[in-house]
């Protein structure tokens, strides 16, 4: 299975600065902390939520009752993007056979985008 998704980051910063509380909703502390340290956190945000939507993408599965902090994208020491599923995405995807998730992230100054790839075991 393959998602794929791409978030416009002005829009996206936009609406983060409209309602604040979204950051809490979409992402885990972990991610919120790493992007804070960025000297632009949109971006990356962007990244991650576009990243969140390409999982979403695989199967309506993982729509139901998934919450986005269910779906955490992490970097590894060695700079690697890579997804942790919680709670309901673990469930759904273990369901569906997903035994490792790839994931490639990027972003130009006005885009962010995520491909998702879901290995199955």
């Amino acid at each position: 299975m393959i998602g794929v998704d791409i978030i416009d980051i002005e829009k996206f910063k936009q609406a983060v600065l409209r309602t604040p509380r979204l950051i809490n909703r979409l992402f885990t502390p972990s991610e919120i902390s790493y992007c804070l340290n960025k000297k632009n956190c949109y971006p990356s945000l962007a990244a991650r939520f576009a990243a969140k939507e390409a999982i979403r993408k695989f199967n309506h599965l993982m729509i139901k009752e998934v919450l986005f902090q269910d779906i955490e994208v992490f970097v590894d020491v060695n700079g690697k993007p890579g997804v942790k599923l919680h709670g309901q995405a673990s469930k759904n995807g273990k369901s569906l056979g997903i035994a490792d998730i790839c994931l490639s992230l990027s972003h130009s100054q006005n885009q962010a985008i995520a491909v998702a790839y879901a290995q199955k075991g």
